[in-house]
């Protein structure tokens, strides 16, 4: 984990993003980057320095300003106490959010992504989505994603959701390092729906393998029973009070995500804790 890139709206989810990404930069002693974008219309023509163009004399004054308090708030926020204690850069940039936090995550050379979420739900969910799960939907690198307080303690308790009949290679080395880092607990864990279900002998037995496989120690391995899979983890998490959710997501999109959906893109947008997700179709 050597390079951290943390978006922000300098929103209250937001901040407890750069909570969590402090402790994960001063724990791997990485880069820690933040990024915040400035929204314009497609006829704006301001670049970052100010330099106006293309818009009337009341849109370039209203730019302008904004501008100058966007750049006042990016200072005070790398102004934090403690952020003193890691290498932090920032950059401000203007145009589509969406497409400019993209381009900045496949170009910046990052190794893990932090944002803050408020999540969606109902319609809004359906057609649009929340800025992080289309993050979580896209990126190449791990995700986690932030709604409500973080401090060093929720990376001490990690629930590790999967079928473990994939390898989850990836996912599982970043879950060793957050393990050996913060001398974490992992609680393995499959949900058996009606629909997708074996026996707890069988889930242990593929949990079991999976850990010696991967060579994880210090974890658990946990079967629940719900209707859901999504409502299996948050309900298991609230029961052994866990600060960590983690699990791969598809990166469907389109008209295949509307099918099927995503257990990984549901847990973003609802649950309270913080989630880790790895997208495994590159």
């Amino acid at each position: 984990m050597r390079k951290i890139f943390c978006p922000t709206d300098f929103s209250e989810q937001a901040n407890h993003a750069v909570e969590a990404g402090y402790y994960l930069a001063k724990k791997f002693n990485a880069e820690f980057h933040l990024f915040h974008v400035i929204e314009s219309s497609a006829h704006t023509g301001f670049n970052i320095q100010g330099a106006p163009g293309g818009g009337t004399d009341m849109e370039d004054v209203f730019f302008l300003k904004l501008i100058k308090a966007t750049k006042r708030r990016m200072t005070e926020l790398v102004s934090t106490p403690g952020l003193e204690e890691i290498q932090v850069t920032s950059s401000i940039k203007i145009g589509k959010p969406n497409e400019l936090i993209r381009e900045e995550i496949e170009s910046g050379g990052y190794t893990m992504v932090v944002m803050g979420t408020k999540g969606t739900s109902g319609m809004n969910e359906i057609l649009v989505g929340s800025n992080a799960e289309r993050v979580v939907r896209s990126a190449k690198i791990p995700v986690l994603t932030v709604k409500e307080f973080v401090d060093e303690q929720t990376f001490k308790s990690i629930i590790y959701a999967s079928t473990f009949i994939d390898s989850d290679s990836e996912l599982i080395e970043q879950v060793k390092m957050l393990q050996e880092a913060f001398d974490s607990e992992v609680h393995l864990l499959r949900v058996n729906t009606p629909n997708n279900f074996i026996t707890d002998w069988s889930s242990r037995k593929l949990m079991k393998k999976f850990a010696k496989e991967h060579g994880l120690s210090k974890c658990t391995f946990n079967v629940y029973n719900d209707t859901i899979e999504e409502d299996g983890i948050m309900y298991f998490a609230e029961e052994i009070q866990a600060g960590l959710l983690v699990m791969t997501t598809h990166g469907r999109t389109g008209f295949s995500h509307l099918l099927s959906g995503s257990i990984a893109e549901d847990l973003v947008n609802h649950s309270k804790r913080p989630v880790l997700t790895y997208n495994t179709r590159k």
